[in-house]
């Protein structure tokens, strides 16, 4: 009998554009490792974490990957969210800073650009700073937009400092910025990116997701082990012109401070810590169990196959 063809089985994941970390982030899709497990994976954009949050609950998406602050609040009021994996734990963030700014001190009394109260960037800047002495009331803090917005109103005297995505330092010079606070360093705990879905989603769709985790687990070590191909596909993906040199500094980021988790280890005392720190800084009314936000069964699983 002639042998039948099956049409894969699609899997729509929400991610927070498409920059120099699509090398990473698109490598599953792009790769073959969904294909080999007969699954596509539709990969959906996003201008920013909690649009992808509001996705996933009206069912539009079957996971998404996205700074676990944005949904925190939701899973304080226990909406139907779980934290399957985190791809990206490590906090590569920067805060940068006007040329004239030599140390955190200088910072005092001057304006602080980060996003909406409780974002990550908001909590990150704050964070950051107050690890290294800074408090709250040193500084004054400004929505100064999305990241690019943000590090422009450094270049413009808006702000002296901003919390950003590290790659702009890439484009340091040109914007009249510098590095000041390297995340990975001065807020090691804070987890930066995890994969979430719902509950009812791992009941209908529990092997289609053994399957997607598996195969971010399978695409993530080869872009880590193979940086050209990382970098080819972030190009692609994100129509990067060879001259943007954005895709091989994450690379080396992510790689120089383990940023990245192949296995997707969700580390859970750093997901409290976090937790807890924005209950502290008023972002959260009340503390919790993050444990109640997580379902590990389904990585356990995926790992389980990948090691076969």
């Amino acid at each position: 009998m002639a042998g039948t063809a099956y049409a894969a089985d699609v899997w729509k994941h929400g991610i927070v554009e498409a920059k120099g970390d699509s090398g990473f982030l698109f490598q599953a899709a792009e790769g073959g490792f969904a294909a080999k497990r007969n699954l596509d994976i539709n990969m959906v954009e996003f201008t920013g974490g909690p649009t992808a949050l509001k996705a996933l609950i009206a069912g539009e998406l079957d996971s998404f990957e996205a700074s676990p602050v944005v949904a925190f609040a939701a899973m304080h009021q226990h909406a139907d969210i779980k934290i399957i994996g985190c791809n990206w734990p490590g906090m590569t963030y920067t805060i940068f800073a006007a040329k004239n700014i030599a140390t955190p001190a200088d910072l005092k009394g001057k304006a602080v650009g980060v996003s909406a109260p409780g974002s990550l960037p908001a909590l990150f800047g704050q964070l950051a700073l107050e690890a290294v002495g800074i408090s709250g009331s040193d500084v004054r803090y400004a929505n100064a937009g999305g990241s690019a917005d943000r590090v422009r109103a450094i270049s413009s005297g808006v702000v002296s400092a901003a919390a950003s995505s590290s790659e702009f330092a890439v484009s340091a010079d040109t914007l009249n910025i510098k590095p000041l606070l390297a995340g990975a360093e001065v807020t090691p705990k804070f987890v930066k990116v995890c994969i979430m879905t719902t509950g009812a989603k791992i009941k209908q769709r529990r092997q289609d997701m053994v399957n997607f985790l598996a195969s971010e687990m399978e695409g993530l070590t080869y872009a880590v082990n193979n940086k050209d191909a990382m970098i080819a596909l972030a190009r692609k993906v994100a129509h990067l012109p060879d001259s943007d040199k954005t895709a091989e500094f994450i690379y080396d980021e992510a790689i120089k401070y383990n940023a990245i988790a192949t296995d997707l280890a969700i580390p859970l005392d750093n997901l409290q810590w976090t937790d807890d720190q924005m209950v502290r800084l008023g972002a959260l009314r009340q503390k919790a169990d993050v444990h109640n936000f997580v379902d590990d069964s389904v990585r356990m699983e995926a790992l389980a196959t990948v090691k076969k």
